[in-house]
């Protein structure tokens, strides 16, 4: 694709193209790394998205309400491990299939999150710091693509330096002797 663009257009091998081109990935890297872990265990989360709508509308909601952005961005998170704890629990101690843990969960998750915006955007006042994060430059790079590398990063030594990580892939190579083994 890059071959075709770059000889139909001038403009697709350009600087800010590329930046800009990066700058869109990033969530999407940042979501795959969580993905990884995820795949690896054979498993299916189909709420991911969903997930991502509801902790974005909150996190509109509550910058609109006046929380400050630190404490929004810690309680987003805590939003998403909660719904992540709770779709875990019925997949890992009540043995129904991530499948449909996570199909039901996209569709309650995605139509909650319709139901705080009614549809609509929730605009972010643009002075607010928050808005830096998914619009700010750092040394000409955009704001989002640098923690997108930092998660990559982070998500590659935990899959690969880590105890857990080895836990992760071996799970999904062989659960059974995983689990004989003790772990």
């Amino acid at each position: 694709m890059t071959v075709t663009f770059s000889l139909i257009t001038d403009t697709f091998l350009t600087q800010t193209n590329l930046l800009n081109i990066l700058r869109q990935s990033a969530p999407l890297m940042i979501v795959a790394v969580a993905m990884t872990f995820v795949i690896t265990t054979a498993g299916i989360d189909l709420s991911v998205g969903s997930v991502l709508a509801l902790v974005n509308a909150l996190a509109a909601i509550s910058l609109q309400a006046g929380l400050a952005w630190p404490l929004v961005i810690v309680l987003m998170l805590g939003v998403g491990i909660a719904i992540g704890l709770i779709q875990g629990f019925f997949i890992a101690y009540e043995g129904i299939p991530a499948f449909i843990v996570t199909l039901a969960g996209l569709s309650s998750i995605r139509g909650t999150a319709l139901l705080l915006t009614k549809g609509y955007s929730i605009p972010i006042d643009p002075q607010s710091p928050f808005n830096a994060i998914g619009r700010g430059w750092v040394f000409g790079l955009p704001m989002p693509a640098i923690i997108a590398v930092v998660v990559l990063a982070a998500g590659f030594l935990v899959f690969n330096e880590t105890t857990f990580g080895r836990y992760v892939t071996g799970i999904g190579a062989n659960a059974e002797a995983v689990r004989r083994a003790g772990v």
